[in-house]
């Protein structure tokens, strides 16, 4: 079923990537609720008509709004439409959908996560929900993107890191300035030194169909991990 969603706050991520911070209305007095690693539909006026999209969501669980990162896609018929919709707009979602998410059993395990671009959304959404547990088993954020400019909540990213001894920030560049001095090249490179670390993780992958292929494929032939610890989303 459909419920009303308002657009209360919008920013800018990255040059492509705006954020929507949306506020949503009860459905038969019910409060909007999800786990975290679950997505929403979004129904959205274009030219065309109006468009239905999925959006993972990228707040966690409990959080006032509901929070989504889209990328900006030039041939686009939504994506560019969202870039523009002022602050306030009324829009409509239903949801939420989806079976990417985290059991209650995983508390106590190490994680390793591995995003790309905007597949970053469900990971920080079980991010923020996992390091609100000050026991929490240590956890791995393996995060790739083009350049510097396009690490999505880097700020927030960065500041977890720092209070949080038990959870790392790994950001690999595929286009590295001469400033950077961090992890280069693909996340694909880094998962087997990373999971290692961990010692035996159970992993999540969003993004991209090739990079979820390679890095479900390092785990099971080159971490001979069972099925069962890896978990994954595919953006197209």
């Amino acid at each position: 079923m459909e419920r009303a969603v308002r657009i209360a706050e919008t920013r800018l991520l990255s040059p492509s990537v705006r954020s929507l911070s949306l506020e949503l209305g009860e459905r038969a007095g019910l409060p909007f609720s999800f786990k975290a690693g679950q997505w929403i539909n979004l129904y959205v006026p274009t030219k065309a008509g109006v468009e239905k999209r999925a959006y993972s969501i990228a707040s966690a669980p409990g959080e006032p709004r509901v929070e989504l990162a889209i990328t900006q896609v030039a041939e686009g018929l939504v994506s560019p439409r969202l870039h523009e919709l002022p602050e306030g707009t009324q829009l409509t979602c239903d949801g939420p959908h989806g079976f990417f998410t985290r059991d209650a059993a995983l508390r106590a395990v190490p994680t390793l996560f591995v995003g790309t671009g905007t597949g970053l959304c469900p990971l920080r959404s079980m991010l923020g929900e996992l390091l609100r547990d000050p026991e929490h088993a240590p956890v791995t954020l393996l995060f790739g993107v083009r350049t510097q400019a396009d690490i999505l909540w880097r700020e927030q990213l960065e500041d977890w890191a720092a209070r949080d001894p038990s959870f790392r920030l790994q950001v690999t560049l595929s286009r590295p300035d001469a400033g950077w001095s961090g992890r280069t090249g693909y996340v694909q490179a880094h998962v087997r030194e990373l999971a290692e670390q961990l010692g035996a993780p159970h992993v999540f992958i969003c993004g991209l169909s090739r990079m979820v292929g390679e890095v479900r494929a390092i785990c099971k032939t080159e971490l001979n991990y069972d099925r069962k610890r890896i978990h994954s989303e595919r953006y197209d």
